[in-house]
């Protein structure tokens, strides 16, 4: 039975692998008008959303951005008021 000493000794690790040469400028150029050409092919399976559902969501957006700042402008009048009362700045 061996002890964790003995098969550590061993340099029971991984063996490191060489670096891989890195590609040339001039492949990657190359092989530009190939990614181009899967980036447009990937555009064309997108569903883009109509012009009726990207106005709704906007007016959603707007909607939820105006109901935001509603409520954090109650809470800094109720938190400020607080303050001034606690204060006794009023």
């Amino acid at each position: 039975m061996k002890t964790m000493a003995e098969e550590t000794k061993g340099g029971g690790g991984k063996a490191v692998e060489p670096a891989q040469p890195r590609e040339s400028f001039i492949a990657k150029i190359m092989r530009a008008p190939e990614f181009f050409a899967q980036v447009r092919q990937e555009g064309a399976k997108v569903t883009w959303p109509t012009i009726a559902e990207t106005r709704m969501t906007t007016i959603a957006v707007f909607i939820m951005i105006l109901l935001a700042v509603i409520f954090f402008a109650a809470v800094d009048f109720v938190i400020s008021t607080a303050v001034k009362f606690v204060l006794g700045l009023s």
